[in-house]
């Protein structure tokens, strides 16, 4: 018998190639829909002119109405009660008649307003300093809102801001009576109390919710353009797009200024009247943007 001495040799594998296929066709599918994306970009554009506007921003804040005169009067001596001349929700006027005593003395309203509570009945002996009576003046209200340390430098005494009465739908004005000097701390944020007088009116209730709009900054007849409009570049900067001489689409850089959430100021940069296009899409934009940072490196 023989013997084959010859050394066994391992069998080589043999690559598996598709992985590179694979990749191959990730890529190919990513340069059609880059170039797909910007034909589609090219046909796709809306329009926006620059024209004069007004742009207003308000500050807003949320409270509850209460009642800005509200006291409790007192017995100033010991009086034992034999008639009563008023019951709660009678309307009194400063000086009306509210008791009368055993002894014939009367005791006359220190305020004036609602009886929202009568505290004794006849017969009963009031000691000094005894409540009589809660009266509250609803002829005028007050909504106190809490202002943070960033923006209590655009509140004042005096200025007038919208109060909304949620659960009657209506505005009604309300102006600054007090601005606290002393603030609370709050998640490491200083709020100061800020209090609001209205006029009410007849179905306007102490304690209902309310929301408060005040002036923050206003442009009137502002040259602007929709937010929608603006682009902003890989530094932030704000620019929009123009057709040039040949019809192709260029950056235009402009500065911005008041924006409402809608419409945003353009202090530089253009003119009324200007025509500018847009992609209203956020992928279509990103593709124009890429497309125009390629051309404008190239060139």
């Amino acid at each position: 018998m023989s013997q084959n001495n010859q050394p066994i040799m391992p069998k080589k594998k043999k690559k598996k190639k598709w992985p590179w296929i694979l990749l191959v066709l990730v890529v190919a599918v990513a340069v059609v829909l880059f170039y797909s994306a910007g034909k589609q970009v090219s046909a796709s554009f809306s329009e926006d002119t620059v024209r004069a506007r007004d742009i207003v921003t308000y500050y807003s804040f949320s409270g509850n109405l209460t009642p800005v005169d509200d006291h409790t009067q007192t017995a100033k001596d010991s009086i034992k009660i034999k008639e009563l001349y008023v019951a709660e929700g009678d309307t009194v006027t400063q000086g009306d008649a509210l008791l009368r005593g055993a002894d014939g003395t009367r005791i006359f309203a220190a305020y004036t307003g609602t009886i929202e509570e009568l505290y004794p009945e006849t017969d009963d002996q009031l000691q000094a300093g005894s409540q009589i009576a809660r009266i509250v003046d609803y002829t005028t209200m007050e909504v106190s809102i809490d202002v943070d340390e960033y923006d209590i430098d655009a509140v004042s005494v005096g200025k007038e801001g919208d109060v909304y009465i949620n659960a009657l739908a209506r505005n009604i004005t309300g102006r600054v009576s007090e601005v606290a000097r002393n603030a609370t701390t709050d998640g490491g944020v200083s709020y100061y109390e800020v209090t609001m007088e209205i006029e009410t009116l007849d179905d306007v209730r102490s304690g209902m919710s309310v929301e408060v709009q005040m002036l923050n900054k206003q442009e009137l007849g502002a040259l602007s353009l929709s937010l929608d409009s603006i682009s902003y570049d890989e530094y932030n900067k704000p620019f929009v797009y123009q057709k040039d001489a040949d019809e192709n689409m260029s950056a235009v850089y402009v500065e911005t200024g008041v924006s409402d959430s809608q419409n945003i100021q353009i202090t530089s940069g253009l003119t009324e009247g200007a025509t500018v296009y847009y992609q209203a899409n956020d992928m279509a934009r990103f593709y124009m943007m890429q497309n125009m940072m390629t051309n404008s490196r190239s060139n």
